[in-house]
């Protein structure tokens, strides 16, 4: 028994003091900076919104400071919190506690899991709620911690809900799943108000139509490949424990396979900047088979019960490894090299994930006030320039993060485009993001180097030298999209 007292606080505090010390020094490359924005503001997020996230935040940013370090907190606390709750789930009928702590490791220190507890993602609270409903699955209190699962962490915790599902009473399931909807009320209480991230200050029912209907398109038709980028961020050791223990688990289970089966089929078909990030909807099933598959083979031979805590172990170290984002500043050295090239008193014109990292090193790291923002989307920031963006507003030139289509108006200068008529020789030698030798678990990051050095490819005449940048781009390219942009790059040279 003293044991088992002394893992129900052991597995938690491993967690938290995982994820507090593998994260990152500065902000990281996926929505890290957006949700810093916008939940230290109590502003609107990208689709769905994740109201009760921001909320969180909000709270957190009074307590602390808007800074990222501080905000990440949530998610380290999250992932402790996961870890006491599914303890007695993943301990079956038994109450094993060897099954319960080995396949908690597993789960929660695999490199896709404890890559988002370390950073500022939605996922950690997806997966806490969704632990909580499948702790509550049989009581009264199920619907509605599935209904926030879904409405308060993320839609993908629709893939679990078959692990969810009560044997009774499922009308009255359903009608008080319900119940979090209200949730997103946030946004037209929120949105119209919001200065900084407001997504167009959603009012209307078409706005709002709109603004749920950003991220539609990108189902697409089953792909092998897409599917093995993705799982290939677990790493060949987690992959190989849980297939091993997986494996043991028995029998086909509705409950477990039918939501694994699922996650499989989704994350071959979407099409993701992070697929990494999505793993956990796959783990988690996998979690409670691999948590059988342990009990299985201790009651086979005793010698397991000690030789699988110690595979387990070693899952964990192979992900504590592969998630350390430790040495990833990526985002910020991209970021501050951008601000350095931009004009005094320019308008600076982001696309995409630039906005998100402008926004957070003008609103909370205090970089160049000088420089007037704006969002070709309208949903960051209050200066909506009409198309085709002109190349100075009043005496003001205009710097775009994205020019491709607006050549040879705009030219590529170092990682911006300006006005060909203001164009300056970059300098390379002060930028950052070219020292940069470090690892991250995070594909966007490694992407963003690699397009940084793409882009030095279409700015030099020197055949070897462009074959040099062409090596580190595809040495840092994480997805398949990221690589065949740079060959085409490097063909179009």
């Amino acid at each position: 028994m003293q044991h088992r007292s002394h893992l129900v606080f052991v597995i938690p505090a491993a967690v938290f003091i995982a994820a507090l010390l593998t994260g990152p020094g500065s902000f990281d490359a996926t929505d890290g900076a957006e949700f810093a924005v916008a939940g230290s503001r109590l502003e609107t997020a990208h689709p769905p919104g994740y109201p009760l996230f921001l909320m969180l935040l909000r709270v957190e940013s009074i307590l602390f400071s808007p800074l990222y370090g501080h905000l990440r907190l949530i998610n380290c606390i999250l992932g402790a919190v996961t870890a006491s709750i599914l303890r007695k789930p993943l301990g079956g009928s038994q109450g094993s506690s060897v099954s319960a702590a080995s396949a908690s490791v597993m789960l929660l220190l695999s490199a896709p899991v404890l890559s988002q507890l370390n950073s500022l993602e939605i996922y950690p609270l997806a997966m806490a709620l969704t632990a909580a409903a499948i702790r509550l699955r049989s009581s009264r209190l199920g619907g509605y911690a599935t209904g926030m699962a879904v409405f308060g962490g993320h839609p993908t915790a629709l893939f679990s809900v078959p692990m969810l599902l009560p044997s009774k009473r499922k009308v009255f399931f359903f009608i008080t799943a319900l119940i979090p909807l209200s949730l997103m009320l946030y946004l037209p209480l929120r949105a119209p108000v919001s200065r900084i991230a407001h997504y167009g200050h959603p009012g209307s029912l078409q706005d709002f139509l709109t603004y749920f209907s950003m991220y539609s398109g990108k189902l697409q038709i089953p792909s092998l490949k897409r599917l093995m980028t993705a799982l290939s961020f677990a790493g060949p050791v987690t992959g190989t424990v849980y297939s091993l223990t997986a494996a043991a688990g028995g029998r086909f289970k509705a409950g477990i396979d039918i939501p694994a089966l699922l996650a499989l089929v989704f994350m071959a078909s979407y099409q993701l900047p992070d697929p990494a990030g999505q793993l956990w909807i796959l783990l988690l099933p996998l979690t409670f088979r691999a948590a059988s598959g342990i009990r299985n083979l201790i009651s086979l031979n005793k010698a397991f019960k000690w030789i699988l805590p110690l595979t387990a172990a070693a899952s964990a170290l192979s992900g504590i490894h592969m998630a350390d984002r430790t040495e990833d500043d990526i985002a910020l050295r991209w970021t501050t090299d951008v601000f350095s090239e931009i004009p005094p008193g320019a308008v600076y014109r982001p696309v995409a994930h630039d906005v998100f990292y402008a926004a957070y090193a003008s609103e909370v790291l205090g970089f160049r006030s000088d420089v007037i923002l704006s969002d070709p989307y309208g949903n960051y920031f209050e200066l909506n320039i009409p198309t085709p963006v002109p190349c100075m507003l009043g005496n003001r030139p205009v710097i775009l993060s994205r020019g491709w289509n607006r050549m040879p108006e705009f030219k590529l200068s170092g990682l911006v485009f300006h006005p060909a008529a203001n164009r300056t020789e970059p300098c390379w030698n002060t930028m950052s993001i070219f020292k940069y030798n470090g690892s991250s678990p995070d594909p966007m990051a490694l992407d963003l180097a690699a397009e940084a050095w793409a882009r030095r490819i279409l700015q030099t005449d020197n055949p070897a030298l462009a074959d040099s940048f062409f090596n580190r781009a595809m040495g840092f390219a994480s997805t398949e999209l990221t690589e065949k942009r740079i060959e085409e790059i490097r063909n179009s040279q």
